[in-house]
């Protein structure tokens, strides 16, 4: 009795010592110069230079109006919106913004200074429900005497509208209750009032300029005491400022701390992904903490926004491609997503481009037949299908998806190509031409939309149609785009010439599998050679000369940037992704693994040429420059943080190919085992892998604690709450592949039986992996014969090729 006591309490320690496992610490602490961005859903603060006193606040209620001096984009790390100064005894006062060690998280940072007689720690936290950010400046004496410390910060009293980032220089100023309330009426600024409350030390004094507002502070300190300011700094409709300002100088921290709690749990318990590197956890989770933090008001609703400060309007783009990595473990956040796109499309479903207010209203601008939206809504609504079997969302889902790639099919001409006037993924640019990244789009585009179709028994004839019409594109982009000399997908001008360049959207052909083995490793052996960079990533294009092309290819300006930067072969988290992807297709996944690692992930970027903490939007790949190789902007960017975990998910987890959602378990070397988080069916299941290292081939799988015999997930006998799956020696057969749905799979007496759906006369491949050759093939109850056997030594590959001669087919493999 006393053993069954003494392991009993041995069970219950060690799970209370799991329960009891400290939460991992998010921040990542920096000393170097850096761009910041940090905000929450009513308010966003942009850094340069690591520098404590932003260069621009953004509000999003009533609107998004924003504080901000710049007047050259390229140049605005050069104006404050406050400047503060701090006075000591007789001292003369000193201006406070030198760079400062941080620390950083996506939704707060807290600097810190140390002086001679004085130190200054400036932490930045914000609201979850009130529109507002609360700026905590903590003064601490250390000159070893009593002394009289002044502090002032002086605000601008301008703001910049919305989109036309027009100033306003017209706001009335008064002071309510030791706090700075402007107002401003003009119907392009919303009449917002701009509010600056105090919450901790109260100010001395506090001077009304007509363009700005002095809060001066003083305090008498001993060595080692502390002025404590408080700023709680937000904006609000004006018949409403006074009542937020009461309930926040009450309320400020549990507000702070409620919007910390959220961010934290999206983070680090809502999914998991665990692979046993505390590096990449700690990159994944803070990705996801990108992901939960980069959401802004907007008419209303919270919405996902690019970056916390530097845009204040949604972009369809930004928030689909983002759930495509979000698809495997947020299914609820993709539906709202989706949602969002529906009740903003117009009266004959066509889907927004962006949203925003302008010059005194809302305004959307609408995805026409040009814009890649319209393809990334169908593949998503692909994906997010797969994953959820959700129907009847799907039904609601589908006038837009079929409206969006009808409309986006206007632009395929008669060579059976996709012409475009923008060059590649870019939303500039105006020639007019055959275009590989468009085509490659349209062809899985409209793959998704037969599955789309199939699934909820729509359009035969549209199946049929475009069915054949991928086919033929997927010829035509070989045949036409591919360049033998370039060795690489190209595209052509409007007069006919040959562009010479490369561009990142053409490795998505390889993700997709339109090419050949053979032609799959020429593109990324010559993407390899012409394009990547190994400490920072791959260029956006090659080479960069854009500057002589811009009236030729229709460019604004200087708007595609200078050379190794911006479109201009700057490195973009997208291309890196596809990269990755891409690498992975063709069979590559540990230098993928070394790829995503070095310059994708958190950790990497920060151990990179002038790395700092940064999903950013985009990276200087000037590698002759060491001051500006490697640098960024938009430093805290959505879907940076969604292609890294995008590209995580499909290195160790899963692969999708047009009707199912496939595993595809795998290890690093020395990596014991990894887990996380999959959406199936509209739940989150705990996937674990572990077993022998860089194996493709299984020893077992486990569905819900019951052997499966399938890496396929079917519809009907899906896990519910658990897959375990373990590479190594392959022990029993198992499904590997389909091209059709799979809605059942069983093992009964030697034999693994499969149910699939599809439409009439499609064709469908179906790979096994077993210890041995089967005995016996059967196709709707009848013996086929017309199946081949890859032989590796330890293990066959049997594929099976039929015709679906009707939507449902039966097949069954006896060993």
């Amino acid at each position: 009795m006393m053993k069954k006591l003494s392991l009993i309490s041995l069970i219950l320690y060690l799970v209370i010592i799991s329960c009891s496992k400290p939460q991992m610490d998010l921040a990542v602490t920096f000393s170097d110069d850096a761009k910041l961005e940090v905000g929450g859903p009513f308010v966003g603060a942009e850094f340069h230079h690591s520098y404590m006193v932003p260069q621009r606040i953004s509000f999003f209620y009533p609107i998004a109006n924003s504080i901000d001096q710049s007047r050259d984009f390229w140049k605005r790390d050069t104006s404050f919106v406050s400047r503060w100064h701090l006075k000591i005894g007789n001292d003369d006062p000193r201006e406070l913004k030198e760079s400062s060690v941080f620390d950083l998280m996506p939704h707060t940072v807290s600097f810190q200074k140390e002086y001679e007689k004085f130190s200054i720690v400036t932490d930045y936290g914000f609201c979850k429900n009130k529109p507002a950010m609360v700026v905590k400046i903590l003064i601490t004496n250390q000159s070893g005497n009593t002394e009289k410390f002044q502090f002032s910060s002086r605000y601008i009293n301008s703001i910049r509208t919305c989109h036309s980032f027009k100033t306003l220089n017209t706001g009335k100023s008064e002071v309510f209750n030791n706090s700075v309330i402007t107002v401003f009426d003009e119907k392009d600024a919303d009449f917002a009032a701009v509010f600056i409350a105090n919450a901790g030390d109260l100010p001395e004094e506090i001077q009304l300029h007509k363009t700005s507002s002095n809060l001066i502070y003083e305090k008498m300190l001993k060595t080692n005491e502390s002025l404590e300011i408080i700023q709680v700094i937000g904006s609000s409709k004006q018949d409403e400022s006074k009542e937020i300002i009461s309930y926040l100088l009450t309320n400020y921290q549990a507000e702070v701390d409620e919007f910390d709690q959220f961010v934290k749990a999206q983070a680090l318990e809502r999914s998991i992904m665990q692979t046993h590197s505390s590096q990449t956890d700690h990159s994944v989770a803070y990705a996801k903490a990108v992901m939960a933090a980069n959401a802004h008001y907007l008419d209303g609703e919270i919405v996902p926004m690019p970056c916390p400060a530097e845009y204040n309007f949604y972009f369809t783009h930004d928030v689909q491609v983002t759930d495509l990595a979000a698809v495997n473990f947020d299914l609820p956040r993709v539906k709202q997503d989706l949602d969002y796109i529906l009740r903003h499309a117009d009266e004959n479903h066509i889907i927004p481009h962006a949203y925003y207010w302008r010059d005194g209203k809302y305004i959307t601008e609408y995805a026409d037949s040009d814009n890649w939206n319209n393809f990334w809504l169908v593949q998503l609504a692909a994906k997010y299908y797969r994953h959820s079997n959700d129907i009847e969302f799907m039904e609601k889902l589908y006038p837009c998806v079929t409206k969006s790639l009808e409309s986006s099919l206007l632009t395929l001409e008669d060579d059976n190509l996709m012409w475009s006037n923008r060059p590649d993924w870019w939303d500039i640019g105006h020639n007019y031409g055959p275009r590989t990244y468009m085509t490659v789009l349209a062809i899985k585009s409209m793959r998704d939309y037969v599955y789309i179709s199939t699934v909820l028994d729509k359009n035969p004839q549209l199946v049929k149609k475009y069915k054949n019409m991928a086919d033929a594109m997927q010829t035509a982009l070989v045949e036409k785009l591919w360049n033998e000399n370039m060795q690489y997908l190209v595209n052509y001008h409007n007069d006919g010439s040959l562009d010479e360049h490369y561009y990142i959207g053409s490795l998505l052909a390889v993700c997709y599998g339109l090419l050949d083995v053979d032609k799959s490793q020429k593109l990324i052996q010559t993407a390899t050679e012409k394009m990547v960079d190994p400490e920072v990533g791959i260029y956006n294009a090659f080479p960069m000369d854009f500057e002589k092309w811009g009236d030729f290819m229709g460019f604004v300006g200087n708007e595609a940037g200078a050379k190794y930067y911006y479109f201009n072969g700057g490195i973009w988290p997208q291309g890196n992704a596809w990269y990755a992807l891409a690498l992975m297709a063709n069979g590559d996944r540990q230098k993928a693994a070394e790829f995503i690692e070095n310059t994708m992930s958190l950790n990497g970027i920060l151990k990179g040429p002038n790395g700092q903490p940064a999903y950013y939007e985009v990276r200087n790949a000037n590698r002759d420059n060491p001051t500006e190789y490697g640098s960024v902007d938009k430093p805290q960017f959505l879907w940076a943080a969604a292609w890294y975990l995008n590209a995580l998910y499909n290195l160790h987890f899963i692969i999708e190919n047009t009707w199912n959602l496939m595993l595809s378990p795998y290890l690093l070397e020395n990596q014991k085992e990894c887990r996380a988080s999959l959406s199936i069916a509209n739940k989150n299941v705990d996937y674990l892998i572990s077993g022998e290292n860089s194996l493709s081939t299984v020893s077992s799988i486990l569905f819900d604690g019951k052997p499966q015999y399938s890496l396929v997930i079917p519809i009907e006998n899906h896990p519910d709450k658990s897959i375990v799956v373990r590479t190594g020696k392959v022990k029993y057969p198992y499904l590997e592949s389909c091209n059709a749905i799979l809605q059942k799979i069983e093992w009964t007496e030697n034999q693994i039986t499969m149910d699939f759906s599809a439409y009439q006369s499609h064709e469908n491949e179906v790979v096994i992996t077993a210890p041995k050759m089967p005995e016996s093939v059967m196709l709707d109850n009848q013996i086929i014969t017309n199946w081949t056997i890859d032989n590796n030594g330890d293990f066959v590959k049997i594929k099976i090729n039929f015709t679906h001669d009707n939507k449902i087919a039966y097949l069954a493999v006896k060993f």
